[in-house]
């Protein structure tokens, strides 16, 4: 045999062996995986940049109460009334069919709804009655930045020590003092010049107090020493399944995103030092930030309403309607009918979703 004939021999024979090798649809992969294109070829490519401002919420959709449950009904009371500074809104229990989120049960329950004076940004925040032995949502010391959720409801101070004075003064469990931390949004042309720090209110829910310290900061929303809360943080080892879930459910898209590296808000949050994950907003005027922790593992600890901590948010949407059939066409099924009721109506329309990592969303019609 000459050499081109044993050449093609040895070529057919290691052909042979790769096919029996790899089946079919494997070959297929190796192949295209190994695909060079020539130097001078264009490629056309496609991205997911950040969404313009004005297109990010098209529902206009906002957080309008935040709901912890408590084994400590009156406890809570207090510490939002006479502490943070909130107004009793009302008090009362509610029909046992009025809402089928999960852990909601049959029974009648102790419902307080809470607001803040002169102030209509903020959003409320609801009390609900734990069912008996009741646990937490969130165990801890178990329980990190890392692991996946619905993790805070941040609210804002005209003053950092005059706040943490108020809460330390009242024996709030609290992770650490004011910690100081900066970031350059660029995406919204906006410096984030803060000091906070993260207490946990009477029914384990965690809490973020901040205050701008900026000079040439507004005027405070508030004459009182704290604004309320208005915004939340979901935090993921990987935000695109989330940023997708807000993007079918609600319209929101990510509209910006800052890296943080930083000893002091590792402290802030009770992270590992030397913690890294990147953090933006979903929407504008939602109020929701969603955290990428960069992590090996995490636990999902599921939301729901017989465990103590923060539990659910009430979104509000100007189209009830549409919000159903764009949940319905990314084949997100309602886990509960009904919702509770909140500062804008007695009896809403609504339904209950579950978020990517395992939150509560109550969504109402404006």
């Amino acid at each position: 045999m000459d050499k081109v004939g044993r050449r093609n021999a040895l070529k057919a024979g290691v052909a042979g062996a790769a096919a029996t090798a790899l089946s079919d649809p494997q070959l297929a992969e190796a192949k295209a995986s190994i695909a060079i294109p020539a130097p001078d070829e264009e490629i056309g490519m496609k991205g997911k940049p950040f969404s313009p401002i004005p297109e990010s919420n098209p529902l206009d959709a906002k957080i309008i109460t935040f709901t912890t449950v408590s084994s400590d009904v009156d406890a809570s009371v207090a510490f939002y009334r006479d502490v943070i500074g909130m107004t009793v809104l009302s008090d009362s229990p509610f029909p046992a069919d009025i809402s089928s989120a999960p852990g909601m049960g049959q029974a009648e329950r102790c419902h307080v709804l809470l607001t803040m004076p002169e102030n209509q940004r903020s959003a409320a925040v609801r009390i609900l009655e734990a069912p008996p032995g009741a646990k937490e949502i969130r165990p801890r010391p178990e329980s990190g930045p890392n692991d996946p959720g619905l993790l805070v409801m941040e609210g804002s101070t005209r003053d950092p020590a005059e706040s943490y004075h108020l809460l330390a003064s009242a024996g709030t469990p609290m992770i650490s003092p004011p910690r100081y931390y900066y970031f350059r949004n660029t995406m919204w042309g906006r410096d984030v010049d803060v000091m906070s720090y993260a207490p946990f209110g009477p029914g384990g829910e965690q809490m973020f107090i901040t205050a701008n310290i900026r000079g040439d900061r507004p005027p405070p929303r508030s004459p009182f020493v704290h604004s309320g809360f208005s915004n939340a943080a979901i935090t993921s080892l990987d935000q695109r399944p989330v940023n997708e879930f807000f993007e079918k459910a609600l319209g929101l898209k990510r509209t910006s995103q800052m890296e943080c590296y930083q000893k002091n808000t590792d402290q802030l949050i009770g992270a590992p030092e030397g913690s890294y994950f990147l953090w933006g907003n979903v929407g504008i005027g939602v109020s929701i930030e969603v955290w990428e922790v960069k992590a090996a593992s995490g636990t999902v600890y599921p939301c729901s309403l017989d465990r103590t901590g923060l539990a659910m948010l009430t979104i509000r949407v100007n189209d009830l309607g549409k919000c159903r059939a764009m949940c319905a066409e990314a084949g997100i099924e309602p886990v509960g009918m009904g919702a509770l009721p909140n500062p804008e109506s007695k009896r809403p329309d609504g339904f209950t979703i579950r978020g990517a990592v395992g939150e509560l969303f109550e969504i109402v019609q404006a």
